[in-house]
């Protein structure tokens, strides 16, 4: 099976110093994708991942990330395998909380819950889409700043939906590394 035909993604980090990937599996544990990174290496030494593909377990690009450079919010574009627009994904100004909008054809998405310690609901207008949840991915991987999401997808999700989701997912990690980044530099 390939990873849009899964209900269950569980996505492990493979980061290193220049690179946010991730080997995707099925809840088996069956490799069913990847997320590579993109881009120069000096541009990703500079300002971190900024691209990235998530591929098939058949080298079949399905979705491309890539965070685009704005000043002040965050703001991602998803393309699908063939370059056509599919999301995108805006960090909004709030006093208190984190706010996202994913605007999907036209539509926006609800995330709910703790986006930042990545335990939420993505909602769209036919209701539940996907729950997301960090899991424990052990002692070493933590250690190392690697991280273990476990994604449950709600079964009658078109294939564009799922792609929407995992772009979600990976565009949250994203703005939290470099947020992560930043408070600590």
């Amino acid at each position: 099976m390939h990873l849009l035909e899964h209900d269950v993604w569980v996505m492990d980090q493979v980061t290193g110093f220049l690179g946010n990937d991730f080997v995707i599996h099925a809840a088996d544990g069956q490799e069913i994708g990847r997320i590579r990174t993109g881009g120069s290496a000096l541009g990703r030494m500079l300002m971190g991942s900024r691209e990235l593909t998530v591929i098939d377990r058949d080298e079949t690009p399905l979705l491309r990330l890539q965070d685009t450079m704005t000043l002040g919010r965050e703001r991602m574009v998803m393309t699908d395998g063939t370059g056509g627009p599919l999301a995108q994904l805006v960090k909004r100004f709030s006093l208190f909380k984190t706010r996202f909008t994913v605007d999907f054809d036209g539509q926006p998405l609800d995330l709910t819950g703790s986006v930042w310690g990545f335990d939420f609901t993505m909602s769209g207008p036919r209701g539940q889409m996907a729950t997301v949840a960090r899991s424990w991915s052990g002692v070493t991987r933590a250690l190392f700043g690697r991280s273990r999401y476990v994604v449950h997808l709600t079964p009658e999700l078109a294939a564009r939906e799922r792609l929407v989701v995992l772009g979600t997912v990976i565009a949250l990690d994203l703005v939290r590394a470099k947020q992560h980044r930043s408070s600590a530099g």
